[in-house]
């Protein structure tokens, strides 16, 4: 048996650059259906079909952000799968803050924010088969050398990148590789310790908690993360209700007359 302050090192340490891919998590789905072992990503440098969750369409200029896609095989109950999503978003934000750009804040379920603006979002796929993970592909966009222009205008009050935190230019191949550096570490904790971990540590970052929110039109408050990953919310009646998907945002603000 492995003394558990023993550290598998460098599990997940294969990158795949690609000139150009319609998306990276379905060549990580081939990947993985052809049985490649766990811990390789594959990179775009441009990405004509990237999606994000619910099939929201991903928009990322060629050439400027890191559109990844990494395959895992864990050895963790079904159950525990969506929490690795929590997890990616949790190396995301060590990577963004390693670049000096902070502090960042993570918005349930997958989304990165520097300042309130997107920086990066995770989707995370998983395969079961009897009963038992198959494989799970962790999605990730990062927006690394995106300058406003690169974005549509309705977007642009709602997103920033490395390069508009900081004035600088960021080499795409050194912070993909920064960021599974940095799931690799997270990745041992959970072969070592299992998933329980993962939403402490994703709530020290958490941008809404105990903030008014709207869910599907209902006014609610942000209470926590329940250990499965989902998104507990009181309601004004004093029910807590538990959100598995879809979206809880903060009320725009209406001026007043």
């Amino acid at each position: 048996m492995r003394n558990p302050s023993e550290r598998d090192s460098n599990v997940i340490d294969r990158l795949i650059i690609v000139p150009q891919a319609e998306s990276t998590q379905d060549l990580a789905r081939e990947m993985a259906l052809r049985d490649e072992p766990e811990g390789v990503a594959v990179m775009a440098l441009k990405q004509t079909g990237g999606r994000g969750r619910e099939n929201r369409v991903w928009v990322s200029p060629p050439g400027k952000n890191v559109a990844l896609s990494l395959l895992l095989r864990p050895d963790v109950d079904p159950a525990d799968a969506p929490l690795l999503g929590l997890m990616a978003s949790i190396a995301v934000a060590e990577t963004v803050e390693g670049c000096g750009v902070g502090p960042v804040r993570l918005k349930w379920p997958n989304d990165v924010l520097v300042a309130g603006s997107k920086i990066a979002g995770i989707l995370s796929e998983g395969t079961i088969l009897r009963g038992q993970i198959a494989f799970v592909i962790i999605g990730l966009g990062l927006n690394v050398n995106a300058e406003e222009s690169d974005f549509p205008v309705e977007l642009r009050d709602s997103v920033t990148s490395l390069s508009m935190s900081t004035g600088k230019t960021w080499e795409l191949e050194a912070v993909a590789r920064q960021f599974m550096r940095q799931m690799d570490a997270l990745y041992d904790r959970v072969r070592r310790e299992g998933c329980r971990f993962i939403v402490p540590l994703w709530e020290l970052r958490w941008a809404h908690r105990g903030q008014a929110l709207l869910h599907n039109g209902t006014a609610c408050v942000a209470e926590a993360i329940h250990p499965d990953g989902s998104l507990l919310l009181r309601i004004a009646d004093g029910r807590l209700l538990s959100v598995r998907s879809g979206e809880a945002d903060v009320p725009p603000v209406t001026a007043s007359r």
